[in-house]
């Protein structure tokens, strides 16, 4: 029952509270707290993200003009003292597992969702990272470059879920490729990530797991064309067998898959390689292209959310609003799918943000979802059933 509960303690209410006081207990979250616990600490942050405050003071006085619902919200108080000192000394970690555990369940629930773009029924995963800039002066923990900072998210996404499954989050000096080493690979999934993720033993990693990769090549990628195969849509300049020559082909003696692929928009040629023979030349195109997916969704997560200015300078505080943030994307993506909503992320997340104290229930304000028109007979046909 959502009878006397705000928007925002509708959405948290989508989290498990007896997992998340069983993750509190575990990393001692609440340890000596007496009024402002991680749970309401989870609860501003969602606010946060949604409504895109500026800084602390702005969050309380929020909060205070709200006061007589408090209860509602359980909250027994808030103030800049309270919630700096929960960003800096909370367990970031905390947030991480809940993250894991929320995607978890999401995908669980949502299951399999066919995507128009192809007809092969494989999950299809893009790595990728996105680095978030940091004021060096004030966070000099992120060192990046000489007078930059920065945090980079390493991300795995699927696609046809249209929602985040792996997140790590390092330092943004670090290269691209060291993430990928501690991800684990699912057989049967396509993963698709550009050049600079191209090392052989990865290669190598993801086809003894059974799964298969789809990345472009570098230009002074060295191979040896084993047999070609006759292209069928004039866009495939190339499709053939290779195997890696050089010094650190070893690490990859398998044979493999080359296409190359002309945009027919501005005539750019790409070379694809990928260690699936089955499927046709165009999809492996059209695979890569997919890859742009992960893409918007950094630029949907840097527009509509809280990542770009942080409350806190510490890393501890950083990383809690960082995993917070990706926590509301997965609670946005969730209530689209609860509600069947037709609305797109965007205009949820703008009609939740200008409701948020609001006790109106999520349905009713998304809107109830499209019910097909029922077939009704014609008044002949009606006629000719009683025989008239």
């Amino acid at each position: 029952m959502n009878t006397g509960k705000s928007v925002l303690a509708q959405m948290q209410s989508l989290i498990p509270r007896f997992h998340f006081e069983k993750l509190a207990k575990e990393y001692n979250a609440d340890k000596n707290v007496r009024t402002f616990s991680t749970w309401n600490l989870l609860q501003v942050m969602l606010l946060t993200h949604c409504t895109a405050k500026k800084s602390l003071r702005d969050i309380c006085s929020t909060f205070t003009s709200v006061s007589h619902k408090y209860y509602h919200l359980g909250i027994g108080g808030i103030s800049r003292n309270n919630l700096s000192n929960a960003l800096a000394k909370r367990n970031a970690d905390l947030f991480e597992k809940l993250f894991y555990m929320l995607a978890e369940k999401v995908s669980r629930e949502i299951g399999f969702r066919k995507d128009k773009r192809f007809r092969f029924k494989n999950p299809l995963v893009v790595i990728d990272s996105t680095t978030i800039s940091l004021c060096l002066s004030l966070c000099k923990w992120a060192s990046f470059r000489s007078t930059k900072g920065g945090i980079k998210a390493h991300t795995m996404y699927n696609v046809k879920m249209q929602m985040p499954e792996v997140l790590i989050l390092t330092e943004a000096k670090k290269h691209d490729h060291t993430a990928i080493t501690s991800m684990t690979f699912r057989e049967g999934t396509i993963y698709v990530f550009d050049k600079a993720y191209l090392c052989l033993k990865t290669l190598q990693n993801i086809n003894k797991n059974g799964a298969f990769f789809v990345l472009q090549t570098k230009s002074n990628t060295q191979y040896r064309i084993i047999r070609k195969n006759k292209p069928v849509v004039k866009t495939i300049h190339l499709d053939c067998i290779i195997s890696f020559t050089g010094a650190k082909s070893g690490n990859y003696p398998d044979a493999l898959r080359l296409v190359r692929y002309k945009n027919p928009e501005d005539g750019r040629v790409f070379d694809y390689i990928t260690n699936n023979l089955d499927l046709s030349a165009s999809t492996i195109a059209a695979i890569y292209k997919a890859r742009w997916d992960i893409e918007l969704f950094f630029k949907w997560i840097k527009q509509n959310l809280k990542v770009k200015s942080f409350y806190g300078r510490s890393e501890n505080a950083v990383r809690i609003q960082l995993w917070t943030a990706a926590i509301a994307f997965l609670l946005i993506s969730y209530i689209r799918f609860l509600y069947k909503t037709i609305m797109s992320a965007t205009e949820v997340i703008r009609i939740l943000s200008a409701n948020i104290f609001s006790d109106r229930k999520i349905i009713d304000l998304l809107g109830k979802p499209p019910c097909r028109k029922k077939r009704f007979m014609r008044q002949f046909d009606v006629q000719l059933d009683f025989g008239f």
